[in-house]
């Protein structure tokens, strides 16, 4: 189980969560993965908001995948000055305030690895509706992945983050989340898992509740 490797006080501003990681580079391939699992939803042209964009891996592939207008939004000043200068439009604003209100529509909207992130995400989902034409994609760890459930069976807590178990304050299982979605308003979820170290006939995407850890919910509008 990481553990915080300093005692500072979390960054809740996130700008030394993306120095860290845009260092690194460990988080392009999990980017790369999520824009692949939406591929399919996107037509050429498409207009896409990424909320919590983090450095504009997940764009930038669809860019070239997809030719998409993209837009980058973040509270992280970090992130918004790297996905700014691979060319895309960037927003700053925090759709956690309950007086966020988003400029404009999109076809798509996506929120990769956000909602676990945010105490009020009931109000980060409610400031999405309205905002997309075509389709919502939100991932998030699955607390019901079977690796999980075997650390609690043992005693330990499921390890859902990458470096800092201050990164999440919100866990999910796949039925939980659908019914937390139906009940803030975004509707009916279509379930898909992305990745589980379990691949044996696919079962990830098979039986994502169980078998992947990473789970993409895609809404329509």
């Amino acid at each position: 189980m990481p553990l915080p490797e300093s005692f500072e006080s979390f960054d809740q501003e996130y700008e030394k969560y993306w120095a860290e990681r845009d260092e690194r580079g460990i988080l392009t391939a999990p980017a790369l993965r999520r824009a692949r699992g939406v591929m399919d939803f996107i037509s050429p042209g498409d207009k896409v908001l990424d909320v919590g964009c983090g450095t504009g891996d997940t764009l930038e592939l669809l860019r070239e995948e997809k030719g998409i207008e993209g837009t980058g939004l973040d509270i992280s000043d970090r992130a918004l000055e790297e996905v700014s200068r691979k060319g895309f439009q960037t927003i700053r604003m925090d759709l956690a305030d309950p007086e966020a209100e988003l400029p404009g529509r999109w076809d798509h909207i996506i929120a990769f690895e956000v909602m676990e992130h945010v105490l009020d995400a009931e109000v980060m989902a409610r400031n999405l509706l309205g905002s997309f034409d075509a389709g919502l994609y939100i991932t998030t760890p699955n607390l019901g992945y079977i690796a999980h459930r075997l650390r609690m069976l043992f005693g330990r807590f499921p390890v859902t983050y990458m470096l800092d178990p201050r990164e999440h304050v919100r866990y999910w299982t796949t039925a939980d989340f659908r019914y937390w979605a139906e009940h803030v308003g975004l509707g009916e979820a279509q379930v898909i898992g992305l990745r589980g170290k379990v691949k044996l006939g696919g079962a990830y995407r098979r039986w994502p509740s169980l078998f992947a850890s990473e789970v993409l919910y895609r809404f329509t509008s």
